[in-house]
């Protein structure tokens, strides 16, 4: 890498950490508001308030990537046009893709780095915001699916407690296979074994059941058998499906899970594959800003530059969401429809740097 390469590698770095630190403190202030309002009065306190929005930072950082990619490769694009950069550049031989690679080198690296190290964070760190968010409802149970099975940690009271493992429920109907929950109470612990159950409403409907008290050793087989519980069917419904609190090398295991409870969908394996190359979209997102920004001159507005370049951004993030919810609707393969959003901010991008290149 020369030295023009290098300088316009970190620069790009440069920018991008600059406007990520801006756009995120405006963003975790706009949270606080929202903490203000959810969180009852003895939970306001500073040090909580603290907390909360430190669990909440990753996943904000990992949001505001694309828009963060906007801003920073309009301030640099006109940086480098307003010191006379640019134009010497491309007095030096440079086209303008020689200029946009090392910008790409930068942005990729940047995305690849808030894959594998901020998306597990930000999963993590999210899990306990929404926890500590709701203490009430996740105090009384669990629900977590783990190769293949479902576990849920029932707690019934402080002294009373159940533990379920299910190997098979159809959640369409509610029913479910294969059944083994472990109850712990202050006289005795106890052993179910039940071949088939159906949850309705916050009772668990056991059948073909196999009974076993560990205490006075006793075990019997009852054709049927009720246990209560602290959740309802879409309690499950909301845990299960909470695909997004999945770090990304979990994603084909989770998508195989979710296949099996039905739960699977093209929405679903949109929003996957769009985490895993999030960083080669950014890079499309930062070769159309960098094809729109460099056309401008000197002397022009810069906030007409700035302008410009959020609406396209825009209007790309508006063609994502439309593709998103028509694939959602219609059952599109999500292939088919990554491949729609990612090239046509390409084709755009390309179209307008040819232009440039050839002005």
């Amino acid at each position: 890498m020369n030295k023009i390469n290098f300088y316009l590698f970190n620069l790009t770095n440069k920018y991008l950490l600059i406007n990520f630190l801006i756009i995120s403190l405006f963003i975790i202030f706009l949270n606080l508001l929202e903490l203000s309002r959810i969180l009852s009065g003895n939970e306001k306190g500073l040090f909580n308030f603290l907390y909360l929005s430190f669990l909440k930072y990753p996943s904000i950082l990992n949001e505001i990537i694309p828009f963060v990619t906007i801003i920073s490769i309009s301030f640099l694009i006109r940086n480098l046009i307003n010191n006379n950069e640019f134009v010497s550049m491309r007095n030096l031989g440079y086209s303008i893709f020689d200029i946009f690679l090392p910008i790409a080198i930068s942005v990729f690296i940047m995305g690849i780095l808030f894959l594998f190290f901020l998306n597990p964070i930000s999963v993590f760190m999210e899990t306990k915001y929404e926890v500590n968010i709701d203490k009430r409802e996740n105090s009384l149970y669990s629900i977590k699916v783990s190769n293949n099975e479902m576990w849920i940690k029932n707690e019934i009271d402080e002294l009373n407690s159940s533990y379920i493992n299910i190997k098979n429920i159809d959640l369409k109907d509610m029913k479910a296979e294969n059944i083994k929950i472990l109850i712990i109470n202050n006289e005795s612990n106890k052993l179910i074994i039940a071949t088939n159950g159906k949850i309705k409403k916050n009772i668990f409907f056991l059948e073909s059941v196999k009974f076993y008290d560990f205490k006075n050793e006793e075990y019997k087989e009852l054709y049927d058998f009720n246990l209560t519980l602290n959740f309802t069917e879409e309690n499950i419904l909301n845990s299960i499906s909470r695909y997004k609190l999945v770090p990304f090398y979990n994603y084909l295991q989770h998508s195989k899970t979710l296949s099996k409870f039905n739960l699977y969908s093209p929405e679903i394996g949109l929003y996957y594959i769009s985490e895993i190359l999030k960083p080669f979209f950014i890079v499309m997102l930062a070769f159309v800003i960098f094809g729109f920004t460099s056309k401008f001159q000197r002397n022009e507005n810069f906030f007409k530059v700035l302008f410009v370049a959020i609406l396209i951004g825009f209007i790309i993030f508006l063609i994502k969401e439309i593709i998103s919810k028509i694939t959602l609707t219609l059952s599109i393969n999500f292939l088919l429809s990554y491949l729609v959003i990612f090239f046509i901010p390409f084709f755009i991008g390309l179209y307008q740097i040819i232009k440039v290149e050839n002005e």
